[in-house]
């Protein structure tokens, strides 16, 4: 046997169909935990773990997603107990303070709640006043795009286990004011441009996709955007540079005056509830940093 070659315990372990399915339920059941109703963290020691009919409906239904048949009583059974296991060992690591000593549990835990922030915001509808004070402020911003210069940088769901669109969001708001030579070295790797200069709406879509380039021409300049969907990708995006043609007038330009005011809304909103988290804490900084934001 070749040294880099795995044993045949561990070969017959990455077979295991148990094996794969856990690696894809834990993050799907992990997510359903996440977005059910808050409440106050289990104890370590005595408090009830209790796996629900709905808890294994959803085993079940993760396996016959990977496997296309229904899981055995045993397997079931041992879906069963690796979820009550993965409990007691989170709980355990709750109660000794294992999550803040782990730098990459914290950034995990800091894109989480980014997510869940930006999940509670409820925009309304704009009115035609709203709509129209936004035009007049400055037409030529919803002339429709012909160039734009552009860097982007790809969170790739594969390479993050799925969890590209949180960790996307979590560097968006780290780049919040920053130039777009601070989007260098973040990412993962991809074929597509890492800077795309003077190129059209039609070429950012052959090269991007359709849904991404109508997104683009979106963007403000001069500040990170996104994240932006492409298969399997999401990506932060800096416009350098936008050259426009002539304003449209306001009744043509409607559908993309009303996609402004909501992002101008829900930048305000992000803001508003980061600012309504702050507010909980007591925040203490050094002498040399402290004071008024610059």
């Amino acid at each position: 046997m070749r040294p880099d070659q795995p044993s045949g315990l561990f070969t017959r372990i990455l077979r295991e169909p148990l094996t794969h399915f856990l690696v894809l339920g834990a993050l799907l059941f992990a997510l359903g935990t996440f977005v059910r109703p808050a409440g106050p963290p289990p104890a370590a020691g005595g408090a009830a773990i209790v796996v629900t009919d709905e808890d294994l409906r959803q085993l079940a239904g993760l396996w016959r997603m990977q496997w296309g048949r229904e899981p055995t009583p045993a397997e079931l059974r041992r879906l069963a107990d690796e979820q009550v296991r993965e409990e007691v060992l989170v709980r355990e690591a709750l109660a000794a303070g294992l999550e803040a000593q782990d730098i990459l549990v914290r950034r995990r835990l800091a894109a989480l709640a980014a997510v869940r922030l930006e999940q509670g915001i409820s925009l309304p509808e704009p009115s035609e006043d709203e709509l129209r004070a936004l035009y007049e402020a400055d037409p030529a911003a919803f002339a429709p795009v012909a160039e734009l210069t552009f860097r982007q940088v790809a969170f790739s769901d594969r390479a993050r286990g799925g969890r590209a669109k949180e960790e996307a969001i979590q560097a968006r708001d780290a780049l919040a004011g920053r130039d777009a030579a601070a989007g260098q070295g973040l990412g993962d790797h991809t074929e597509l441009p890492e800077r795309s200069e003077n190129v059209t709406p039609a070429e950012a879509a052959a090269l991007f996709g359709d849904a991404f380039a109508a997104a683009l021409t979106t963007l403000p300049v001069g500040s990170w955007q996104g994240p932006l969907a492409t298969l399997g990708d999401w990506h932060l995006v800096f416009v350098e540079a936008a050259r426009r043609g002539s304003p449209p007038p306001f009744e043509s330009a409607r559908p993309a005056v009303a996609e402004a005011w909501k992002r101008h809304r829900l930048e305000a909103e992000r803001r508003q509830a980061y600012a309504a988290a702050l507010a909980r804490y007591a925040v203490v900084l050094p002498a040399a940093v402290a004071g008024d934001r610059p």
